[in-house]
């Protein structure tokens, strides 16, 4: 029965936009009803509405004159609509529907229309679309009255006292702001406001009319992108108005009578329409006052409104850009998020000072105040604390896809996996029962792991592969990381959810870069590669420190900004081939939940805090696939692409990771020069002289690279910062190739060339490590030169376009 529904339903151009399960899903919403010849489905007058679409039969629209007689508006036909006027405006039907044959409909509810629009905002647009092509037939028959309130409620469908929050800024702004209201509480003519797009025109607009004619009076607004297309035949000149009243009836002057007409963006109406309005404006008499509005500098209106039309502006009132009064926005910002808290029935939230420095150091070049409105409002619904930091805030455009992807998501069997997640969660607890057992083998029965070879696979296959694997698969580990594993398992039963510190997310390269030290030090110091108990209590060690991390903290905060095994895997991952991306415009007009950054009922949200329009990097992304399964509108992609491409396009990337990529390249040194010593001798002074030069070149090699970078962690990336990540595939040849030495068996392994000679055959020997060496080092520099290549490249091409701008 959807079936039919869903077939019948794509008969209809109104939701000709609708794909097969978008009308899979609205036809579970419309039930049948069956009307006979001479019913009325509607009746004039009646108070209970419905959204009606007709599917068989003939009727037509009737509306009751002088006693009981009816006059017959217009007919309807298989695929009509009927009945979503009276829903949009709250009122009585203005007309009957009676029944020319045996009909039958489709009907859906009040409280399912209100669903349907909420679902898909664009039928509001097709709804006014329609009404207004149906003016003109519609006008024969209505009267004046009636068709000004069905009108007044297709441009009202929101409700402006409720959509603006009303705040101007701090006492100096709101004070002229209330100066100038009151200016115009009582106008000598009619006003033009200019600014930037987001600076709160529209705000003004309704203000403005509210002290002038109340609430009530009505407000309507319309567009100048599309006024030659839907608005130019209802503005008319006075000499054609003294000759038809059906023109007369038509003014949209007359529409917003009583109130104001409100014209955004009026400059783009062209020139011979803006005559036409201009000659309306002049003859309309104060009927309605008139707001137009326009991104433009005072001095500029000359130039792109005719002299005709500017002229009947006697105001003019100018709204200042956000970034050029930033004393506004930490106000602003409170008073929204108290605003969101009152109507949400929360606490009322507060910004951290990294976050109110994050907001005062963007300039709002995208959106002004309804960029800050958006930014704070992403943030007051993702936030689980009342205070509110860096990890909430998320500016600037979303991601964009660079160059050609292929989504796995395509395949119906892998999406299903991913979806329902229980092949990836038999890997984790597989992979974490593992890991108990070899740390219970190491540290109970170490003669057994060293015979068995356990332990050697252990440093000398696991460590190597994660630094060949992450360059091309990204964070993989981290899906099945038993460190992780179980510290969720711990988490989900004891968590005290404080507040990150903030020094911690501000710092955590730092952190991470330290750590990264520790250990990589402790394990050549400590000979820990041919030690099972030390071993033990390395892996130990670390699962208790990200256990502690968990208890105190939400989410993954340890993988995020502790563990530099993370911090390796991560950074090695920025330009790998496999992502998880999202497309933004599913997600910034369907989205209102945030699922993937929330979480549902059954499966938590991101727990690296991603929110995926703006995720654009891997680098903090662990292919977890929660995103996957939360995800309700299908946005979420896993894409396979060319490695590398990801770095010349960096832009969110936490900077301070080209540190942490410095310190990787600066350990190198003393691991290949004083290593070799280490197989000689262990003794105390080889110690002391490996630590100083290792603690020496790592740290020189983070500074050298901070000095360079400069990281700022919440702006775009820079070319030297691109040019650093460039780097990564050479800094993870370099750690590749002291790996591949303790791989097991390989120092044994050669490669035997021999050849025919006069003087008899001839052979020569390649150890395997020299192969792999060579192996690496040439796809560490090929890399890394083609990356740099392109940084450079597309670097020039943006800076070209910008110049040619």
């Amino acid at each position: 029965m959807i079936d039919d529904k869903a077939y019948s339903l794509s008969n209809v151009e109104l939701l000709s936009d609708l794909s097969s399960a978008e009308l899979a899903e609205l036809a579970s919403e419309f039930q049948w009803e069956n009307y006979a010849l001479g019913t009325e489905i509607i009746k004039q007058g009646q108070e209970e509405h419905a959204f009606y679409i007709l599917i068989k039969g003939k009727a037509d629209i009737m509306i009751r004159k002088e006693g009981h007689r009816m006059r017959r508006v217009r007919s309807l036909s298989p695929g009509d609509t009927f009945g979503e006027f009276s829903l949009l405006n709250g009122k009585a039907s203005a007309s009957t529907i009676l029944c020319l044959e045996e009909c039958q409909v489709l009907t859906l509810d009040s409280e399912g229309f209100a669903r349907m629009l909420l679902r898909w905002p664009k039928l509001y647009q097709m709804f006014i679309g329609r009404l207004t092509q149906n003016l003109n037939e519609a006008n024969l028959t209505l009267s004046e009255a009636n068709y000004k309130e069905i009108l007044r409620s297709a441009l009202q469908l929101n409700q402006y006292k409720d959509k603006f929050y009303g705040l101007w800024g701090g006492p100096r702004t709101t004070a002229e702001v209330e100066r100038k209201l009151e200016e115009l509480a009582q106008p000598k003519g009619h006003l033009l406001l200019t600014g930037e797009r987001g600076t709160g025109r529209q705000m003004m607009a309704w203000y403005v009319h509210q002290r002038q004619s109340g609430t009530e009076a009505p407000f309507v607004v319309v567009d100048g992108r599309r006024f030659d297309q839907q608005w130019k035949d209802l503005i008319m000149e006075p000499a054609s108005q003294e000759e038809s009243s059906v023109v007369y009836n038509s003014n949209l002057f007359d529409i917003a009578e009583g109130g104001t007409l409100f014209i955004r963006e009026i400059n783009l109406i062209s020139p011979h329409t803006q005559l036409k309005l201009a000659r309306s404006i002049n003859y309309q008499r104060n009927k309605c006052f008139i707001i137009g509005s326009l991104d433009s500098e005072p001095d500029d209106l000359e130039r792109i409104i005719i002299p005709e039309l500017r002229k009947c502006f006697a105001h003019t009132y100018e709204i200042t850009p956000l970034r050029e009064r930033k004393r506004d926005i930490p106000i602003l910002a409170q008073g929204f998020l108290e605003k969101l808290a009152q109507k949400n029935q929360r606490n009322v939230p507060v910004l951290n000072q990294e976050a109110t420095q994050l907001l005062l150091s963007h300039h709002y070049q995208q959106g002004n105040v309804s960029e800050l409105i958006q930014v704070i409002e992403r943030a007051f619904y993702i936030a689980e604390q009342d205070v509110i930091g860096l990890e909430q805030i998320f500016f600037g455009p979303t991601a964009e896809q660079n160059g050609h992807t292929i989504n796995l998501l395509a395949s119906p069997t892998l999406k299903g996996l991913l979806k329902k997640g229980v092949l990836i969660g038999w890997i984790r607890r597989a992979a974490a029962a593992l890991f108990i057992g070899l740390v219970l083998l190491l540290l109970f029965n170490p003669q057994v792991a060293v015979s068995t070879k356990i332990f050697a696979l252990v440093w000398g296959l696991w460590w190597p592969l994660l630094a060949l694997i992450s360059p091309f698969l990204g964070r993989l580990w981290c899906t099945v990381c038993p460190f992780s594993t179980i510290m969720d398992f711990v988490q989900k039963r004891v968590h005290m959810n404080r507040a990150i510190p903030e020094f911690v997310i501000k710092y955590d390269y730092i952190l991470v870069s330290f750590l990264f030290l520790t250990i990589f030090w402790v394990e050549v110091i400590t000979d820990m590669r041919f030690n099972p108990s030390y071993t033990a209590v390395l892996l130990i060690s670390i699962q208790v420190c990200a256990i502690i991390i968990a208890v105190l903290y939400p989410r993954h905060t340890w993988c995020r900004h502790f563990c530099p095994l993370g911090g390796f895997i991560g950074t090695a991952s920025v330009g790998s081939m496999l992502e998880v991306r999202a497309d933004p415009s599913l997600c910034l007009n369907k989205c209102t939940t945030f699922e993937c950054y929330v979480g549902t009922e059954n499966v938590p949200g991101c727990p690296m805090s991603q929110h995926l329009p703006f995720l654009d990097n891997n680098l903090d992304c662990k292919l977890c696939f929660n995103c996957v399964r939360n995800c309700p509108n299908g946005s979420v992609q896993v894409n396979l692409r060319l490695a590398g491409r990801e770095v010349w396009h960096l832009v969110r990337v936490n900077q301070g990771f080209a540190v942490f990529i410095g310190v990787m390249l600066g350990i190198l040194v003393p691991l290949y020069y004083l290593a070799s010593f280490q197989r000689i001798e262990v003794s105390t002074s080889w110690k002391v002289w490996f630590s100083l030069f290792y603690w020496g070149a790592g740290l020189t090699g983070g500074m050298l690279a901070w000095m360079i970078v400069k990281p700022f962690k919440t702006k775009a990336a820079s070319l030297r910062v691109k040019l650093i990540f460039a780097f990564t595939p050479l800094v993870l040849a370099g750690h590749i190739m002291y790996q591949a030495a303790y791989i097991p068996g390989i120092r044994s392994l050669f490669l035997g060339i021999g050849y025919n000679a006069h003087s008899g055959l001839q052979s020569f020997y390649i150890s395997a490590t020299a192969i792999a060496n060579g192996i690496a080092l040439t796809f560490g520099l090929v890399l890394t030169g083609i990356t740099i290549a392109l940084v450079l490249l597309r670097t020039k091409e943006k800076r070209t376009a910008r110049s040619k701008n």
